[in-house]
């Protein structure tokens, strides 16, 4: 298939993954991306394929709204997800949790977290937008009345 039959096509791919697989083009092994991935799929076996996702559970948790409506500001500043936040806290703070350098019940002392990065800050305040003066209309002229000959 050339390059001319084709159209471009949506997927989603991890970081990690698209750099490896950019490899063999940087090491002229491959013409393009595009050209080892349509290679990769016609040379594939899909009668037997196997597909691992990662098992997840959805869980709620509690956090008060100030938390909540932070988070969500932050993951559309960082184009990212809410979840991925809450990993990215956990899994930093788990290793301390593991280690005991922090009790299970304590809330430790970090160092203060600069306010943009932290969903504990308040979110900046929002410009106030100027409003536009309505721009008046005329007054609608009023039609006269024509007079007839026969009164």
């Amino acid at each position: 298939m050339s390059d001319k039959d084709s159209r471009p096509f949506p997927i989603l791919l991890d970081v990690e993954f698209l750099d490896r697989i950019s490899e063999p083009v940087r090491d002229k092994k491959a013409k393009s991306v595009s050209a080892l991935i349509r290679t990769a799929l016609e040379r594939y076996d899909f009668a037997n394929v196997i597909v691992l996702k990662p098992s997840q559970l959805q869980i709620s948790v509690r956090l008060p709204a100030p938390i909540r409506q932070n988070l969500r500001r932050l993951a559309r500043a960082k184009h990212t997800s809410v979840g991925q936040l809450v990993r990215a806290a956990v899994e930093s703070y788990l290793p301390q949790l593991e280690s005991g350098a922090v009790d299970q019940m304590e809330i430790p002392a970090l160092p203060p977290v600069p306010p943009a990065e932290s969903v504990l800050a308040p979110p900046p305040p929002r410009p106030k937008r100027k409003r536009k003066a309505a721009k008046k209309k005329p007054a609608p002229k009023a039609k006269k009345k024509r007079q007839s000959g026969f009164n």
